[in-house]
């Protein structure tokens, strides 16, 4: 069977998607790597949304860290935590869980106590 000369180089229609779809992947783990919080040190908590500041400040202190300023997001707060323990004592008492303190995630400039 011959083709037509414009049908010459172009791909077929499924062979570019195991491509895109190990892309995806790998932009993906990557993001999801490039958050990954410390076992120590400074890292970002989510709470729920709707979580009050006395709440979040409480349960960053309760759970055994220092809490270091709020985030541009209304349910992040930036904590110290001195322990590798500090992630699962932070979810037992409210947090979502934690990120790596960058992006969306940075302490806001001039709030740090």
């Amino acid at each position: 069977m011959t083709q037509a000369k414009s049908d010459i180089g172009k791909p077929e229609k499924g062979s570019i998607l195991p491509a895109l779809l190990i892309a995806g992947f790998a932009l993906a783990l990557g993001t999801v790597a490039s958050y990954a919080p410390p076992a120590t040190g400074e890292m970002a908590v989510v709470f729920p949304p709707g979580t009050g500041e006395k709440a979040v400040y409480f349960a960053i202190l309760s759970a055994g860290g220092r809490f270091v300023a709020p985030t541009r997001l209304d349910n992040v707060a930036v904590a110290y935590a001195d322990t590798s323990d500090f992630t699962e004592r932070v979810r037992a008492l409210g947090g979502l869980f934690t990120l790596a303190a960058r992006g969306l995630c940075t302490p806001l400039k001039g709030t740090a106590s």
